[in-house]
């Protein structure tokens, strides 16, 4: 039986430039908490940009596994945390310096964000997604001299210019990983390390198994996930590797695949409870 749901965020949960989460997602979330279900984002963003998602119902994201498995939250606490190297940071800073059109961000903890290289205007609409809580622009080589555990690029233009260049970071930062996880955006995560380590952490604390666990996802940094866990689903409008990872499929982000889902799961928990004999969610009966 699952007793705990971990859903990626943007184009999963929430199509992409989208500013809240449905009201139909929402109701999912509680008729699964209801049912003694757990949810949590499983997502690249951090706790403080999530609260807009969820018109400031901290029920939502009090527990997670944020900024890629790099910052586990439990009832609205800090469990866990995993800063980035400062050296290969600077390193991928000059690399990106160099390369027209692409802004380097790093993020403080309440989650406003440094950033050098493309201006606001030149980011255009993707300034506002991708500084939710405010940014602060540093000339070259002034990256703020803080613990950094979440950093991105946004990289203008065609997306081919976004999987190029995280090729040529990864070369020069063997210890991080720039996975394209969203149209003209690469993360910056630890290389081994990812959503499915921090959901681990977050397993241990809650004492379930894997196979109480649930995730959902639709792009490469929710691969390994989705590759772990027997309940992996991907929405419909996940890349090729995410739908081949997933187990189960469902709608996509624009049709509230996810919260579709959370409703059968918590339909398959009451009809368990009320006849005492396990039942299986509906969309993993195929």
């Amino acid at each position: 039986m699952i007793k705990l749901i971990l859903s990626d965020m943007d184009n999963t949960l929430v199509p992409f430039g989208a500013g809240r989460a449905s009201q139909r997602t929402v109701d999912a979330i509680h008729a699964c908490q209801e049912q003694g279900i757990d949810f949590g984002p499983a997502s690249g963003r951090d706790r403080g940009e999530l609260s807009g998602f969820f018109g400031d119902d901290a029920s939502c994201f009090n527990t997670g596994v944020l900024v890629n498995g790099q910052k586990v939250y439990y009832l609205g606490e800090v469990v866990y945390e995993k800063t980035l190297p400062a050296d290969e940071l600077r390193r991928a800073e000059e690399i990106a310096a160099g390369v027209e059109g692409v802004a380097f961000i790093t993020y403080r903890d309440d989650n406003s964000g440094d950033w050098t290289g493309a201006t606001a205007e030149e980011l255009g609409d993707m300034y506002d997604r991708v500084f939710m809580c405010g940014g602060r622009y540093h000339e070259l080589d002034r990256m703020p001299d803080y613990p950094v555990v979440k950093a991105g690029l946004v990289v203008m233009g065609d997306n081919s210019r976004a999987v190029e260049l995280s090729g040529r970071l990864a070369d020069a930062c063997p210890s991080l990983i720039f996975p394209n996880t969203v149209l003209n955006w690469l993360d910056v995560t630890p290389k081994g390390w990812g959503k499915a380590d921090g959901i681990a952490i977050l397993q241990r604390i809650l004492g379930l198994s894997d196979e109480e666990v649930c995730v959902f996802g639709d792009a490469d940094n929710d691969l390994d996930m989705l590759r772990r866990y027997p309940n992996s689903c991907a929405v419909a409008n996940a890349n090729e590797a995410a739908t081949k990872a997933a187990r189960w499929h469902v709608d996509a982000s624009a049709d509230d695949g996810v919260a579709r889902a959370m409703e059968q799961i918590a339909a398959a928990a009451a009809e368990s409870r009320a006849t005492g004999r396990e039942v299986v969610p509906e969309f993993m009966r195929g």
